[in-house]
């Protein structure tokens, strides 16, 4: 059952007038702005546009679709649109092993893979962002692509070296269904979509990978901190790769844990450990004032230099505010850092931004759709 939207920046006092104007400033800046130190949204054409990673220099399906969710919940179908065309053109696979899933990162020069891999946070937002358009433009035919994207993801029958993206064994998201990749990044578990992908298809599959989803979450989450790894063991603990020897600790990936957990307790409140632990990270942070960005998932130092925080941590904090009881002591800090955080520029600007746009959305109450029954759908 879905719950009534609830938004943080009124509950510290921000009217909705100043709450639009925020929102709006922050879209224009990255999606119209100045394309050398603002925007990360180019349209090739009139059908076609890309989000792109400006500090890479390539294309990513999580920025394509961050970008086509924050399109359709602020109601802009061409924007909407232009995304989702490039993304089946430049990005699905259509036919093979891949068949259904997305290239991961795609070249800006000719628009051609330059790995045919699938990172799944890419397919969840994907599929969100396909059932919140067909609810806010009434279009079935999104819906449709959503059912395609997710039977795949529940049930693609292996093939070479490609597996199901929930892995068959566990019921838990992978970190990327090439085989051998048989571990799992905290920040793909979203409970609150597979609650959201129940209501259109598979209604026990996804039921059930969102109980085990937040079990896993449980067993990964450090209990005194509040702080998950960016990857991990299908047992929660956490993983360390040749390719990111870091990877067991605390950095830009697992910050979305936050927004995961908010956004399942905001609208959903299953499970009083999502407040509870929401709380743990918020305590973490706030006696680390001026905090960083990253850390040992046990509080300790980070293996090498810690930035300080950026934007993009700032704004998953402030997600995380979603899950505490209204006028809890820790909400009007955390939020307030996130009303003042300018809106990011400059080379780095891709995923600092967007997680600073997607945290407006979800800590406005905008996030789900407003629908006129009690459930989603």
């Amino acid at each position: 059952m879905q719950k009534n939207n609830r938004n943080l920046f009124l509950e510290i006092g921000k009217s909705e007038e100043e709450i639009r104007e925020k929102i709006e400033a922050a879209y224009v800046s990255l999606f119209e702005g100045n394309p050398e130190t603002e925007r990360i949204y180019f349209q090739v054409n009139k059908d076609n546009a890309y989000i792109t990673d400006v500090g890479h220099d390539d294309i990513r399906s999580e920025g394509m679709s961050y970008g086509m969710t924050i399109a359709a919940l602020l109601h802009k179908r061409e924007i909407f649109d232009s995304l989702w065309n490039f993304t089946k053109k430049y990005m699905q696979h259509q036919k093979g092993p891949n068949e259904a899933y997305f290239a991961w990162q795609v070249s800006t020069k000719d628009f051609s893979m330059i790995d045919p891999g699938a990172a799944p946070d890419g397919e969840e937002y994907f599929a969100a962002a396909l059932i919140f358009a067909s609810i806010i433009f009434d279009s079935p035919h999104y819906r449709k692509d959503a059912e395609h994207l997710l039977k795949a993801m529940a049930h693609k029958v292996p093939e070479d070296n490609i597996e199901v993206m929930m892995d068959a064994k566990t019921g838990l998201i992978r970190f990327s269904p090439v085989s051998g990749n048989d571990f799992t990044d905290p920040s793909y578990h979203t409970p609150a979509f597979y609650r959201l992908y129940a209501t259109i298809i598979d209604k026990v599959f996804w039921e059930t990978a969102a109980t085990k989803s937040l079990q896993f979450l449980k067993s990964t989450v450090d209990p005194k901190t509040g702080l998950a790894p960016d990857y991990a063991e299908f047992n929660g603990l956490p993983r360390t790769t040749p390719w990111f020897p870091e990877s067991d600790a605390f950095s830009g990936d697992a910050w979305r844990v936050a927004l995961n957990i908010g956004l399942d307790y905001a609208y959903f409140e299953t499970d009083p450990w999502e407040s509870q632990i929401s709380e743990k990270r918020l305590q973490f942070f706030d006696r680390r004032r001026p905090y960083k960005s990253e850390y040992q998932i046990d509080g300790s130092d980070y293996p090498r230099p810690a930035r300080e925080a950026t934007p993009g941590i700032i704004a998953m904090n402030a997600c995380a505010a979603l899950a505490l009881p209204q006028n809890h002591p820790l909400i009007r800090p955390f939020v307030d850092d996130l009303w003042q955080v300018e809106i990011p520029t400059g080379k780095w600007r891709y995923y600092d931004g967007m997680l600073y746009l997607l945290a407006l959305l979800a800590c406005s109450g905008q996030f789900f759709p407003k629908t006129s029954g009690s459930k989603l759908l």
